[in-house]
């Protein structure tokens, strides 16, 4: 099983958790927890009777055109335009398992319970959010109890948000996952926006530096990762979307004609001297490391190498005024800046 599955699975969640109504699971029957969180457990309790209108449910017709439909992109907005009320349609057909989507967790009751707290998509029920809310069993029982609270409260419109009361490492992944998708819609929109206008030789040279940039970024985040805690899935996307940001803010500079400086001669000097240093840390420095071994940063250095060169690549197509040492020096002082950060870690 590699890292990468390890993440997948602490992230994914079947659709068929979310078919929790039917069932009559609910926060105030948990026996686990029948001495705690009383204040919770008495609010799911007079919220049991609340059911979503007839009124707000998908007709045949629209239940049909929804087929497959997605109630995160739709509520959010993810690569498309921002639809709260599909995004509702979408929820119900999506927790009573009729929606033939692959849904996550970001999915049914989650959106569903999110349209009624923030008044976006249907009328503001927050009775409604709550019960749904009660019904989560996927959530930590710290999480559940916040969420129902919240809810309870006087939160004004439009400011909840399923994530704000993560306790456990495992939600952390499944938010960051959320929130992954998000921001990287956003900047596949600007990367496309920046590219459009590319000759087809730019658009092909672009695409072999994609391909690079992906197996580099994957093998950051699986092999120099620790993933020894429950925090595993949030540290590892929250790398990757850090090392997305960073190819996005390069193309960005030379696109806008700011072209890096600086010699490749002291730069590949400096990147060596914390390389060795790295392979050579002792038995103590690495401890800092947890799942991280040398083999796994040797991997990853022979793929950053490869993009380094697919960068060089594509700028003498795109940028040819650019120079190629300048540019290299810049990804390696990236890349130096990666591998200095295990030695700090020890220090």
């Amino acid at each position: 099983m590699t890292k990468r599955t390890i993440v997948a699975g602490f992230v994914g969640l079947a659709a068929a958790a979310l078919a929790l109504a039917a069932a009559g699971a609910d926060w105030s029957d948990d026996a686990e927890w029948a001495d705690s969180y009383p204040e919770s457990r008495a609010i799911c309790r007079d919220v049991r009777d609340r059911t979503v209108p007839a009124a707000d449910r998908p007709t045949a017709a629209e239940a049909a055109q929804l087929k497959g439909c997605d109630s995160e992109a739709l509520y959010y907005g993810i690569g498309r335009p921002a639809d709260p009320v599909a995004a509702r349609k979408c929820a119900i057909l999506e927790l009573e398992g009729t929606a033939a989507s692959d849904a996550g967790y970001f999915a049914g009751r989650t959106i569903l319970a999110t349209v009624y707290a923030n008044g976006v998509g249907a009328g503001r029920d927050t009775r409604l959010a709550i019960r749904l809310a009660c019904q989560d069993e996927d959530s930590a029982p710290a999480e559940v109890d916040g969420r129902v609270r919240d809810l309870a409260g006087s939160s004004p419109p439009e400011s909840f948000h399923w994530c704000d009361h993560v306790t456990s490492g495992r939600m952390m992944g499944v938010c960051a996952a959320h929130f992954a998708r998000i921001d990287g819609a956003k900047r596949e929109a600007e990367i496309a926006t920046l590219t459009a206008a590319w000759s087809p030789p730019e658009r092909k040279a672009f695409a072999a530096l994609r391909t690079a940039a992906d197996a580099f970024i994957a093998a950051r985040a699986e092999n120099e990762v620790d993933m020894s805690g429950t925090m595993r899935a949030a540290l590892s996307l929250g790398e990757e979307e850090r090392q997305r940001d960073a190819f996005k803010a390069l193309l960005t500079e030379l696109e806008a004609g700011k072209a890096p400086s600086g010699g490749l001669a002291p730069a590949d000097a400096e990147l060596n001297r914390v390389y060795r240093q790295v392979m050579n840390a002792g038995e103590d420095t690495r401890l800092d490391w947890g799942t991280v071994a040398p083999d796994d940063i040797r991997a990853t250095q022979r793929i950053w190498l490869r993009y380094r060169d697919a960068w060089l690549a594509f700028a003498k197509v795109k940028y040819p005024q650019v120079s190629p040492d300048a540019l290299a020096a810049r990804l390696t002082q990236e890349r130096t800046a990666m591998l200095r950060g295990f030695l700090e870690e020890a220090s």
